[in-house]
């Protein structure tokens, strides 16, 4: 699928092939549309995350599709993933605490850490036509330790 000018709208199948697929297309169009390197990486690891999310929990309580939507914009991602599962705000919902130790560390359920932590601004709807619709903002951040954000 060929994006249109400045926008990549992909559907997808509740499957890893499909989330593997659209991970490349993603990156493609992110570097693409200028997006920068950390924008891309944090974009993909959230799309990555949120994703999972949907074929691991919202799968099997029902959910038959998914959707991608992104936009590159002055080296600023706009992307959204929506899904037809059972209503489910990410936003809102608990998060696991995250343990002091590695040794204390329990696998999973850090996807929502990783979600809110790598968006600069993110907002959930439940649509008309009911799905779940989560939309997030990436932008350039500053490196700990210096400026420039390509190091």
């Amino acid at each position: 699928m060929k994006p249109a000018a400045g926008a990549l709208h992909l559907a997808l199948a509740l499957d890893l092939p499909a989330l593997s697929a659209a991970q490349r297309q993603l990156g493609d169009f992110l570097a693409a549309g200028g997006c920068p390197p950390d924008v891309c990486f944090r974009v993909e690891l959230v799309v990555e995350e949120a994703m999972m999310n949907v074929i691991r929990h919202a799968e099997p309580m029902g959910a038959t599709r998914a959707a991608l939507d992104a936009h590159c914009v002055d080296g600023r991602a706009l992307v959204a993933v929506e899904d037809d599962g059972p209503e489910f705000n990410p936003l809102q919902a608990a998060q696991r605490p995250i343990a002091g130790a590695i040794a204390g560390a329990h696998e999973g359920g850090f996807g929502l850490h990783l979600i809110r932590g790598n968006s600069d601004a993110a907002r959930y709807a439940r649509t008309q036509a009911g799905t779940n619709r989560l939309e997030m903002e990436f932008t350039t951040r500053p490196r700990k330790g210096g400026t420039d954000p390509s190091i």
